[in-house]
């Protein structure tokens, strides 16, 4: 319908008048006003099909926050994260190799500093860490997704050691003496170093983990934090930094093995076509909700219909949540086009905050409004079905296990308020 934003904002105020979904409508002015133009006002009850599916497709690179770890989740199954990233120089025109005595190392040092914002998972659990020198190009602007690996051939290991963590949080590790011999040789090659010529010959870290007891934890390294940065120490009191900035490359890369997953959750995963009792929301390109609207066509009588307001409200399991994982603190949703891309509801690009989407811990739930999508719905556009994800998704470990179109007490409800004219 043309105009359904105006419409929608008109109708606003005059549903204002209506504070129930009774049957009889307010007869208020409808004396002063000819048959024909009286409008009749309602509410009804419009049931809708929920379907789970992987999160796929997930572009990855340049995020601001790159995960570490492992977690087994009794109902998510096993989720490990994993990060590669470039390093540069932090000074231009470096020649290291004239202020260190290349023939006695004593004293140089060469450390790894890995500064991380938060901890998920159990704080019980060991995990050991892989640092590993890439031997493969990455890019700052190139587009990379969460099933991005790396063949034994393009990395080397560095060092490998059981995670340990200071009180500021940031994790040190000590490089070799290899690699410190190693730059010092490949910067005695040029009369000094570049960024570029320094990209060219160290191509960018790879860390990896491997969990060694426990249900497993991830940290969310900040590497564009100062703090993350390697560091060599030499002559007692000098340093040089090699640092990760924002124009450094970054990629974020997740596996998701649902092997011990909850039964329900692999049942809903592999009818990803079958409407479910539940639905998941799963982040680090985990899974998603489809939500379809096939009753909506039958739900009225005429063809002369304005929806003037339509609350959709998804509601938590009871008994779902896992103090160790964060449930997620909003949702947002993403209606699927003709051609397989995704979009915003109109309904969050007229007014964002109207929209809705926050964990309401009150009752456990999400509330939408979504009267502009199922009004286009109505005029006709077709329901290739609505995305609902996790807010930062990409790089937060959030889960929620929500009941479903499907389910027999508990199911998932729009209430829609409607004129009919």
């Amino acid at each position: 319908m043309k105009n359904s934003t105006i419409l929608f904002f008109i109708m606003l105020v005059l549903t204002a008048c209506f504070s129930s979904c009774k049957d009889d409508n307010s007869a208020i002015g409808t004396g002063l006003m000819p048959s024909s133009d009286i409008m009749e006002f309602r509410c009804d009850t419009m049931g809708i099909e929920t379907y789970t599916i992987r999160d796929t497709h997930v572009e990855t690179q340049n995020r601001t926050i790159n995960p570490i770890g492992t977690i087994t989740d009794p109902t998510f199954g096993q989720t490990t994260a994993s990060c590669a990233f470039q390093l540069q120089l932090s000074n231009s025109n470096a020649q290291l190799n004239k202020e260190i005595d290349t023939t006695n190392l004593d004293g140089v040092k060469l450390t790894l500093q890995l500064k991380y914002a938060k901890k998920y998972g159990s704080t019980e659990s060991s995990m050991k860490i892989n640092i590993n020198r890439l031997l493969t190009d990455i890019y700052y602007d190139s587009i990379y997704y969460e099933d991005l690996t790396f063949a034994s051939s393009q990395y080397e290991l560095l060092s490998s050691t059981d995670m340990a963590f200071d009180a500021d949080s940031i994790i040190k590790i000590e490089m070799p003496e290899s690699l410190v011999k190693n730059i010092l040789a490949g910067n005695s090659e040029q009369t000094a170093w570049s960024n570029n010529d320094f990209v060219k010959f160290f191509k960018g870290m790879y860390i990896n983990t491997e969990l060694t007891s426990g249900d497993g934890c991830m940290y969310a390294l900040d590497l564009i934090n100062p703090k993350s940065k390697m560091v060599i120490t030499y002559n007692d009191t000098c340093s040089f930094d090699f640092v990760i900035n924002e124009y450094c490359a970054r990629i974020n890369m997740y596996t998701h093995d649902y092997t011990n997953a909850d039964s329900e959750l692999k049942t809903s995963i592999d009818n990803p076509e079958t409407p479910s009792d539940f639905c998941y929301i799963q982040g680090l390109a985990g899974l998603k909700t489809k939500i379809k609207f096939p009753e909506l066509p039958n739900l009225f009588d005429s063809k002369n219909i304005i929806i003037n307001r339509a609350q959709l409200k998804v509601t938590l399991q009871e008994g779902s949540t896992l103090g160790t994982l964060p449930t997620p603190v909003a949702l947002s949703m993403t209606k699927i086009l003709d051609n397989g891309q995704y979009d915003f509801l109109e309904d969050y690009k007229s007014n964002s905050k109207y929209f809705g989407g926050k964990f309401d811990e009150t009752d456990n739930s999400y509330t939408f409004n979504i009267p502009l999508h199922l009004q286009n719905l109505f005029n006709g556009e077709s329901d290739n079905g609505i995305y609902m994800v996790a807010n930062d998704n990409r790089i937060v470990p959030y889960r929620a296990q929500l009941y479903g179109g499907s389910h027999a007490t508990n199911n998932i409800k729009i209430i829609v308020y409607y004129s009919k004219y």
